[in-house]
């Protein structure tokens, strides 16, 4: 993989529209229209169109759109706290070990 395609697919624009196309593959899976969607998880429909879109939004209306796709634990494994390493032997050992 080159360094342009790296840079563009960890580009946050990139990424923002990415989890817009995931939240609309899951709502079809689900034979759910944009309205349907936005009166479940309580956004307005135009939100919700620019959250698939663009993937624009808040964290709060993603938030609500997850929970009601039942993809909330995802967004919870994103910041699920690290272990604390006492030193950076420990960091290093845990590294090998995998």
């Amino acid at each position: 993989m080159d360094k342009i395609t790296t840079f563009q697919q960890r580009n946050p624009v990139h990424l923002i529209r990415q989890i817009g196309q995931r939240i609309r593959e899951h709502r079809k899976a689900r034979g759910w229209t944009q309205a349907e969607l936005a009166e479940r998880s309580g956004i307005s429909l135009s939100t919700l169109k620019l959250l698939e879109r663009e993937g624009k939004g808040s964290l709060q209306r993603l938030a609500k759109v997850a929970v009601i796709l039942n993809l909330d634990g995802e967004l919870r494994q994103l910041f699920a706290t690290t272990p604390a390493y006492a030193s950076l032997d420990d960091v290093e050992a845990t590294h090998h070990s995998r």
